[in-house]
């Protein structure tokens, strides 16, 4: 059976109420499955809503996908308008708000934005938000994979792979440009977090602050400056940790490949924090790997530093796409 229609089928099943009898029975079912290699490591659970076209604008399209590791269990959402042909003739954006896009939720993964957590700008191109993806694919296994693949220009395309190991701990993802002799002259990342959670948009007191290896930022509660604070973010920097000191909890942490030699800013607020990753010209491939916590700060950021040394390994060497 295909992996992803076995993958719903699961999900629909897990909605249908059964007998206590059926209870009793399923862990057994599940170990025997497991000794027999049938079970998974990850299981990828996938949903999927489509509102149809009306009042001139195009059907809005929206998937997640939910992929079970135990006790965490992080989701990743895609939210767009279809605006191609056949699906709608007239001329849309694909991300009309910043409700929409490619977003992660899940107990504090929802912390890097459920509609709006990463955009990817090839040549000045906002490729996420001018189109919706051609292709969706995911599977199940070892670890779970999603892929997504955007066509633009001549023969160019942008596929953005998500991979989550067994123990559901971080999301690594990859940016890859193809084909491979495409020029590209300028390839950003941009990313939008919200440590500690969303307690500014009902009136909460916040105080986010972010720390780099070579620099570190806040913006208090009592803060009184005239424009929000940037913080540099240099080339040869590997990781970048967000959160909020009177929250607590829901911080957040981001890996880079300081070989790959993103350089930009962390763009601080009271509530949403933007980084903005400039890549070297020529740059085809670029690798990121996400953390969130819900534990208190201190603990979260011990976790963290322990983590980035197998982030780098695991970036380097993993692939995101398994071979059949």
């Amino acid at each position: 059976m295909d992996l992803r229609r076995l993958s719903t089928t699961i999900a629909v099943m897990a909605s249908i109420s059964i007998t206590g009898l059926a209870r009793a029975q399923a862990p057994d079912l599940e170990a025997l499955r497991r000794a027999r290699g049938d079970e998974p490591d990850v299981r990828v659970e996938h949903e999927e809503t489509t509102t149809l076209a009306a009042d001139g604008k195009p059907p809005l399209k929206s998937e997640a996908w939910t992929f079970r590791t135990g006790l965490l269990s992080p989701m990743v959402r895609y939210s767009r308008y279809l605006n191609r042909p056949s699906d709608f003739a007239g001329s849309y954006p694909s991300l009309p708000n910043s409700d929409t896009g490619l977003g992660f939720d899940g107990y504090a993964w929802g912390n890097w934005y459920r509609g709006n957590a990463i955009r990817v700008l090839v040549n000045g191109r906002d490729v996420l938000a001018a189109q919706p993806a051609t292709a969706v694919e995911w599977r199940e296994g070892e670890s779970g994979f999603l892929r997504l693949v955007w066509e633009f220009g001549e023969g160019t395309s942008l596929s953005l792979s998500v991979l989550v190991r067994p123990d559901g701990d971080g999301i690594y993802l990859r940016a890859e440009l193809s084909p491979p002799g495409v020029p590209v002259d300028a390839l950003q990342v941009q990313l939008t977090g919200y440590p500690g959670g969303y307690g500014p948009a009902y009136g909460l007191p916040s105080h986010r602050f972010v720390v780099t290896a070579q620099q570190e930022g806040d913006v208090p509660a009592d803060y009184t400056g005239k424009a929000f604070p940037k913080l540099p973010f240099t080339a040869g920097e590997s990781w970048a940790y967000y959160a909020d000191r009177l929250a607590d909890t829901g911080s957040l942490g981001l890996v880079v490949l300081p070989a790959e030699k993103p350089s930009g800013e962390v763009r601080l607020s009271s509530y949403g924090i933007q980084t903005v990753l400039c890549y070297p010209p020529g740059t085809r491939d670029v690798h990121l790997g996400l953390h969130a916590y819900t534990i208190v700060n201190s603990s979260a950021r011990q976790l963290f530093s322990e983590a980035v040394p197998a982030d780098l390994e695991a970036l380097r060497t993993l692939s995101f796409w398994p071979e059949r």
